[in-house]
Formats: structure tokens, sequence, C-alpha cells
């Protein structure tokens, strides 16, 4: 394997740098270099040891890191299979996505069972996105929040159950959504919490003071923050009262400027900061594809106009990409550059506990995607490793 240089374009790392080179060895990253510092390497690179990649004055870019998605390309998880796994990687990797969770729906013990296995078996793809892990969205959620969840599956938490998966998953278990009101609820985020699991709160009718009860047990993550929960009331703040008066959690935002209103997503940015702020896609098997019908679970869904929705109307997941999402952010709702790739990539990796990934720095994983200045995908490199060209 060459080791890489990337050159010739707006390096997103602790600063932007106009003109900066990044330099890889293995799958590391072994430099971050302004324009002279950069052109001085350029001209020192041995041939046939380092590959030199020309950003052709557009991005170089931390690689993408999605939490929570269901499906695109006309594959889901719920399939079951190891081909729509490898049909989601390859489409991830195409849109400068670099590692994933697969997002399970509430399901029968035998459906969520079958699909853990699928997930602990499967072997990432040399042109695909990493499959970094699995997230449990329910099925110990709450029936009055339950969205697009398939409503005969719900549950009480189990621990037996959870011990079963984690037998199955061991570490690729790395995030669970649950409502810590419902029976067992915080006795299995205790159990997750030990374990090194992130647990997020999630399709939950909680109170005030019963999120708060789930944050002191060991919540630190949000699904989708604002959709699937009690919303704020001045005398019930509820959860979403909650999540923004609580320091320390992180807290999922789909920015596809229909589940949330921009001035939604202003209050949650004054509220976490644009260091807990998680962007994610929560994307259906229509991403990717034209308007028309399709599945998400158990539920046929419409989409129409790029939003999916359930028969009676309600939200069912997205159809945004990630590179979609981090640009929705910059253009529509004001952030900067390095704050709207932090939100995809470096917090996804905090929250789930991936050490030395998910930015552009010294001795970090070298991951990356190169973006032209209007956000089409030019390579994805993970690994320091070229995965997909565009050219």
């Amino acid at each position: 394997m060459k080791h890489l240089i990337i050159t010739n374009g707006t390096v997103v790392a602790d600063q932007v740098l106009e003109q900066g080179t990044v330099v890889t060895i293995g799958d590391r990253i072994l430099l971050v270099a302004g324009k002279e510092e950069g052109e001085r390497v350029v001209e020192a690179a041995i041939p046939g040891v380092f590959e030199i990649i020309d950003a052709q004055g557009g991005l170089i870019a931390p690689g993408l890191i999605d939490v929570h998605m269901h499906g695109c390309a006309g594959a889901e998880l719920m399939d079951g299979t190891r081909e729509a796994l490898e049909t989601m990687a390859r489409f991830l990797a195409q849109n400068g996505t670099v590692g994933f969770l697969p997002s399970t729906v509430t399901a029968s013990p035998e459906k969520t069972r079958l699909v853990c296995e699928v997930v602990a078996a499967y072997e990432d793809l040399a042109d695909g996105a990493e499959l970094i892990g699995i997230h449990l969205e329910g099925p110990y959620i709450n029936e009055q929040y339950k969205g697009a969840q398939y409503g005969p599956a719900i549950r009480q938490a189990d621990l037996e159950e959870l011990e079963q998966l984690y037998g199955i998953l061991g570490e690729r278990l790395k995030l669970v959504t649950l409502a810590p009101e419902v029976p067992s609820g915080l006795e299995a985020v205790s159990w997750l919490k030990e374990r090194g699991i992130t647990v997020s709160i999630g399709h939950t009718n909680a109170t005030y003071e019963e999120a708060l009860a789930g944050f002191a047990q060991g919540i630190t993550h949000v699904t989708h923050t604002y959709n699937g929960m009690r919303g704020l009331h001045h005398r019930e703040p509820g959860v979403v009262g909650a999540v923004l008066a609580t320091p320390g959690l992180y807290g999922e935002l789909i920015a596809d400027l229909i589940h949330v209103h921009p001035g939604a997503i202003k209050v949650l940015l004054r509220a976490l900061g644009p260091e807990r702020i998680v962007l994610v896609t929560d994307s259906v098997q229509a991403t990717g594809l034209p308007d028309g019908e399709y599945v998400l679970g158990d539920h046929k869904i419409y989409v129409r106009d790029g939003a999916a929705r359930l028969p009676e109307g309600s939200l069912a997941g997205s159809t945004l990409t990630l590179k979609q999402a981090v640009q929705n952010m910059i253009e529509k709702i004001g952030v900067d550059l390095v704050d709207a790739f932090r939100m995809a990539s470096f917090n996804p990796a905090q929250t789930i506990g991936l050490k030395y990934r998910g930015w552009i720095r010294e001795g970090y994983k070298a991951d990356f995607v190169l973006l032209t200045p209007d956000f089409q995908v030019q390579k994805t490199i993970i690994s320091g490793r070229v995965v997909y060209s565009a050219a």
C-alpha cells in the first residue's frame, strides 16, 4: 500500500488551512501542513512510496460517521442479509461516509436477533464504508412516541434479551435507544453503561424529572433531538427541556430542514454548542432513489418530494445523506466549516467511544472525504486507502 500526500485543498482540521496538505503513513495521519510546508513535502516525496492526490482546490475534510441510519439505495438493515449491508456500505462510501452504525427498528425478538447475527458476521468491503457496529433503536420505547417504530413489537426493557444480543455482538453493540420511563428502563441503562455501551434517550414520553433520572443513571446521548419525545412546555419542560438544560449530553440532529425547523436548530446550537451536536441521517432505503413506495421494517412508507412518511402522514426517517446535512448546516444555518464537519465526524466518534477517529489531526486514523467546493464527493479514503473515486 502506498502512503498518501493529499495536497492543494482546503483542509478542515482544528483550523481551516487554505492550500493545505495532509500526509498519511499506513492508516494514520502523519502530518497536517499549511501551504509552504506542504509544498516542501510534495517536492521531497519519494516516487513509488507516496501517492500524491491533488484535491484541485476543493475540501480535504474528515470522513463522515453516521451513528443513526436504517438504509439507503434500496436496502435496509432489517432486510437481514449481508447483501443489504454491502449495498449500504458502498452507497455510503460514494457519499463521503467512512463509518456507520446500521440501526434497527422495533421488531420481534427473533427478527432482532437475526439482524444482530448478520452484523456480527459482517466483514468490511474494499469499496465500502466501515461497519463500526450496530445501533438498537428500540424495542424498549414508549408507545405514545413510537413514530414509525412497529407498535406490536414494543416491549419493556429485558436484561435477558440484552444479554443474549450482547453475546452475539460483543463490542459491535455500540448504541441503544430506549425510553427510561418504561418498566426496567433504568436497570437497562445501568446494565448497558457497565459494558461501555452508549445509551440514548428516544421515543420517550418521559417527564423532565424522569429524563433527568435517566441522565443520572448513565444516558449520555439523545436520539433525533426534538423528534419522538415529549416536547418543551414552560410548566412541564419534558425531555426536550431536560436535554437543553443538561450539560454533557450528545444530541442527534436530522438536519434535512424537514424534521426540525431552522429556528429550533439554532436553539439546539445555542444550548448544546457545536461540540455536542451529532448530525445523523436516520436514512431509509429510499435514500438515493426516486420518490415512491418503500418499507421501513414492518411499515410501508411513502416518499414524496424527498420526505418519507407513513400512510397517515407521520415522518418515517429521512432520505438525507450526511454530506447534505453538513452542507445544510453551512449554507442554511450559517455554521462554519470546522463546526459543521465536527458535528458529522468527530462528535459521532466521541459519543460512541471511538478514539483517534473522526478528525484530521496527527496520529488519528486516516479517514477523509475530498469534496468539490459545491460538495460533490471526489474521493473517499478510509484507513489511508482510496475506497471510492468519482474519476
